[in-house]
């Protein structure tokens, strides 16, 4: 789509720190993370911003990719969990937020995580997004 931020960060137009990416998802750090780590999941190809409208199987493969992702996200910054919201605002192309859930160990407790944080610095993101892909 022409003029979509996230197709623009996908066919690499617009700078970003790539954590992941295979041949159809991208995972980059938000640049407006509310936690350390906060990931993006995208599709590479543009579909709307509602999951639930997009083909079955590129979902079920979306949601292989975050579990992949998330899993990644703990590994590299230690944390025991990676909360996963899937809300379709702000960008208009489907996207998944992941939140290294920092300081929480596995037992249940409530925490607020959607909404962004302070703008991060693309150079600081990119060191981090390389300190994960290691």
């Amino acid at each position: 789509m022409e003029n979509c931020v996230f197709c623009k960060i996908a066919s690499g137009e617009f700078d970003s720190a790539r954590v992941w990416e295979d041949g159809e998802f991208l995972a980059i750090l938000d640049l407006n993370p509310n936690v350390k780590g906060m990931t993006l999941v995208m599709t590479k190809k543009h579909y709307d911003s509602y999951a639930f409208g997009m083909p079955d199987d590129v979902y079920v493969r979306l949601m292989s990719a975050c579990k992949k992702v998330g899993k990644l996200l703990d590994e590299k910054l230690g944390t025991v969990r990676t909360a996963m919201v899937m809300e379709g605002m702000g960008v208009n192309h489907v996207h998944v937020k992941l939140y290294p859930m920092h300081g929480l160990g596995r037992e249940f407790r409530s925490m607020e995580s959607a909404g962004l944080g302070p703008k991060a610095e693309l150079s600081v993101l990119k060191k981090l997004a390389e300190e994960i892909r290691e």
